[in-house]
């Protein structure tokens, strides 16, 4: 059995979200016109696909 430091979890948890937030954040900011993925595997994020489109 694996022993897991809880604090480092968390760390990276918040870690991945703030990546997250300054991404989505920046898309508001720039009027993003597209579609942002996020496929998640244990309760991890493993992949953010974003797809911009545009509009003529």
């Amino acid at each position: 059995m694996a022993a897991y430091n809880l604090k480092e979890v968390d760390t990276k948890r918040k870690m991945q979200l703030n990546e997250l937030y300054k991404m989505l954040k920046e898309m508001f900011e720039n009027n993003f016109y597209g579609a942002l993925e996020i496929k998640f595997e244990a309760g991890k994020v493993t992949i953010v696909k974003k797809t911009e489109s545009i509009k003529l």
